[in-house]
């Protein structure tokens, strides 16, 4: 399916060589986040991820290595990564790195929107060897022990408990359905309609199975409100550790930041 705003943009698979610029995409639209700034322990936020402070830098070369765990581990365990790609005329298109220097290859096409599924029966729940496969002791290297437990022992938990009363309230099995982890649109090609290829694209794959995620911003709850999806329970993550853009603080700026559990109970 094609976008208006740019006719030769259309919905795929990702291929594993773009795994690298899909990294890259996910890194940059999620620089501000306030749940990666609160896994990331991180004290500042990034004002230009164009234009990054060696601070700013090394904040983004740690979320980078996140994101790239994330995709592989979803493709580990029988995920979906699609993408949003352009056809290009001139060949070449930015990169990021492992390390979160910039670079450019050699490519037809530009990734500029990604998503990330999981299919019903499918989680993260991964045994040790696919844990060291996804490259997760990058992201205990960037974000240390505090950060992982952060993602393992207070955001899954707390999250995995609303599904499961969500799900039981509706009737629903809570694994007899999607996980869209993550949709994003890269900074510089937003409001062009992209994210609603990728979402429309996954909607037609669910058929008709319940569809959930988690909304960090307001801004994105109410754009997953306009697709269907209805608030389970929102969570306040770090008070007492961080403010509202995750940022970490003290007193009565640390407010912790609101995460909203969001489903789609037919697609």
């Amino acid at each position: 399916m094609s976008s208006s705003k740019h006719p030769g943009a259309y919905v795929r698979l990702a291929r594993p060589n773009e795994y690298a610029a899909v990294t890259r995409v996910l890194t940059r639209a999620f620089a501000k986040d306030p749940a990666m700034n609160w896994y990331g322990c991180v004290t500042a936020l990034v004002d230009d991820i164009d234009s990054p402070t060696p601070k700013a830098e090394r904040t983004m070369q740690n979320l980078s290595w996140f994101q790239e765990a994330l995709v592989r581990a979803t493709i580990l365990v029988g995920g979906v990564v699609t993408v949003v790609a352009i056809p290009q005329s001139g060949g070449q298109v930015e990169t990021l790195n492992g390390h979160g220097s910039k670079g450019t290859e050699t490519s037809n096409e530009e990734i500029v929107a990604v998503s990330l599924w999981l299919p019903p029966g499918k989680t993260l729940d991964m045994g040790p060897i696919t844990v060291f496969r996804s490259g997760i002791l990058k992201v205990l290297r960037g974000w240390g022990l505090k950060g992982v437990k952060r993602v393992l022992l207070e955001f899954s938990p707390a999250v995995e408990g609303t599904l499961e009363r969500s799900f039981k309230a509706h009737g629903h099995d809570r694994l007899d359905s999607w996980h869209l982890l993550e949709v994003v649109v890269d900074p510089n090609h937003q409001k062009k309609g992209y994210s609603s290829l990728l979402m429309e694209e996954g909607f037609r794959r669910a058929s008709r199975k319940p569809v959930h995620l988690e909304a960090t911003t307001e801004v994105n709850r109410e754009i997953y409100a306009r697709y269907g999806f209805e608030v389970d329970e929102v969570h306040q993550f770090g008070v007492g550790q961080v403010d509202k853009n995750g940022i970490k603080a003290q007193g009565e700026a640390a407010t912790g930041y609101p995460e909203w559990i969001m489903t789609k109970w037919s697609t």
